[in-house]
C-alpha cells in the first residue's frame, strides 16, 4: 500500500491531493469531534522514510546490514512498513491539525476509525479533549481584609500551658497511693529544661512561632479569597477527564491520611463514599483554577527561571533525603520536568495576584495597593 507509482509524476501533484483537511465539530464543552484526510501524495514521503530507516537497520541473507535491496525489504517486511507509515502519518496528521486549528489538546487523541487506501490517502475519525475558551475577567485589585496577626496574652497562655503540661512528671503520693501528675512551675526553671536560659528567652521564641503560625494561616485565608474571587469572575466548562483525574487523585490523598491516622480500611472506604461529591467538587474547582491562573500568567509574561528551576531540584532533593543527581535522573526519566515549571510558574503568579490585591486591615486602616507593574 502507498507504494511509489511507476507512471510518470506530474510537475505538482493534483490541488490538494497532499493537503491535510480536517473537519472539526464541538461535540461538548472541551470535547471535539475530528474527520482528518490525509492525500496519497502526503503519504508518500513517510512511507519512503519508513521504508529508508527499515533498509538502513535490516540484515537479510546475503547481503550486509543496510545493503539490501528496497524491493527485497519491501516484500520481506510489508505489513511492519505498512503500520509504522500509517502510524505516523495519523500522529503527524493530528499533530498539524491541532496546530493549524489552535487546538490544545489536553489529553491523547482517541481514534475511532482509519480508513487507508492507495488511491485516496488515509482518513481519520477522532476525538480529543481541549483546553476551554473563555474570556479574561478582571484580576488585578481583588478586594481582600487581611486579619490581624497579633499575638494575644491569651495565645501566650495557652501555648505557655502547652509546654507546661508537655513537661508534667508523676509523683509519688501517699504509699500505696496512684502517682499523680504534676505540672513544673512556669519560671526560669522550666526555660532551662526546655532549652532555653530564661522564661522570657522561652517567651520571645513562642511569641515568633505563634506570630510565624498566625501570618501563614493568615497567608492561606488571603490566597482562598482570592481564589473565590478569580473563580466567581470567570464562567466556563472544564474537561471532564481532568477532572476525573483530579478528582481520583484528593480521593487516594484523603484515604491515605485516614489510614494514617488509624482508621481501619472498611470504615476508609465508607467515609471516602460521604465525600465523593465534595472531592469532585474541590478537583473541579482546583482545575478550573488551574486554566485561570495560566491565562493570567501567559498575560502576565510570568516566566520560570534556570535557577528557580535548580533551586526546585534542591529542595525536593532535601525533602527526598537524596542526592540532587539522583533526583534529577527521576525527573528526566518520568517527563517531570513540564509539572515542575508549571508548578512554579502558578505560584509566582498567585504571588502576583497578592501582590496586586487591595488589601485592607481588618482594624479600618486604609487599603494597600501592593501593585507590581510586570514580572520579568
Amino acid at each position: 500500500m502507498f507504494r511509489k507509482s511507476t507512471r510518470p509524476s506530474p510537475a505538482a501533484p493534483p490541488a490538494g491531493d497532499a493537503l491535510t483537511t480536517a473537519t472539526i465539530k464541538e461535540t461538548a464543552p472541551c470535547h471535539k469531534s475530528l474527520r482528518v484526510h490525509v492525500g496519497r501524495e502526503g503519504i508518500l514521503p513517510i512511507r519512503a522514510e519508513v521504508l529508508a530507516e527499515f533498509q538502513k537497520q535490516t540484515t537479510l541473507p546475503g547481503f550486509r546490514t543496510g545493503k539490501a535491496p528496497v524491493p527485497l525489504v519491501e516484500r520481506q517486511y510489508a505489513k511492519a512498513i505498512h503500520d509504522e507509515t500509517l502510524q505516523r502519518a495519523t500522529r503527524r496528521a493530528l499533530e498539524q491539525v491541532a496546530k493549524e486549528h489552535h487546538l490544545k489538546p489536553v489529553g491523547p487523541f482517541e481514534l475511532q476509525a482509519a480508513n487507508a487506501s492507495e488511491t485516496d490517502g488515509l482518513t481519520l475519525e477522532a476525538t480529543v479533549e481541549v483546553e476551554p475558551t473563555f474570556h479574561l475577567g478582571t484580576y488585578q485589585g481583588i478586594p481582600l481584609t487581611r486579619e490581624t496577626s497579633d499575638v494575644t496574652p491569651e495565645d501566650m497562655a495557652k501555648a505557655i500551658a502547652k509546654l507546661q503540661e508537655s513537661m508534667a512528671q508523676l509523683v509519688p503520693t501517699a504509699e500505696g497511693q496512684p502517682k499523680q501528675r504534676q505540672l513544673p512551675a512556669i519560671d526560669d526553671e522550666l526555660a532551662k529544661d526546655l532549652g532555653f536560659e530564661t522564661l522570657d528567652k522561652l517567651q520571645e521564641h513562642v511569641k515568633a512561632k505563634l506570630s510565624e503560625q498566625k501570618r501563614a494561616t493568615q497567608t492561606q485565608r488571603l490566597e482562598a479569597v482570592l481564589c473565590d474571587a478569580l473563580l466567581a469572575r470567570h464562567a466556563f466548562e472544564v474537561p471532564p477527564r481532568l477532572v476525573s483525574h483530579q478528582s481520583g487523585r484528593l480521593t487516594r490523598e484523603f484515604a491515605a491520611r485516614l489510614l494514617l491516622a488509624g482508621q481501619p480500611e472498611a470504615q476508609v472506604k465508607d467515609e471516602v463514599e460521604k465525600f465523593t461529591e465534595q472531592l469532585r467538587t474541590s478537583a473541579e474547582r482546583q482545575v478550573k483554577l488551574s486554566f485561570i491562573v495560566d491565562r493570567i500568567a501567559e498575560q502576565e509574561q510570568v516566566t520560570v527561571t534556570q535557577d528557580e528551576l535548580v533551586g526546585r531540584l534542591w529542595k525536593v532533593a532535601q525533602r527526598w533525603k537524596k542526592d540532587p543527581a539522583e533526583v534529577r535522573k527521576i525527573f528526566d526519566a518520568q517527563e517531570l520536568w513540564p509539572s515542575v515549571v508549571s508548578s512554579i510558574r502558578q505560584e509566582k503568579t498567585m504571588a502576583w495576584l497578592m501582590a496586586n490585591a487591595a488589601i485592607t486591615e481588618a482594624q479600618g486602616r486604609a487599603p494597600t495597593a501592593l501593585g507590581i507593574p510586570r514580572l520579568p
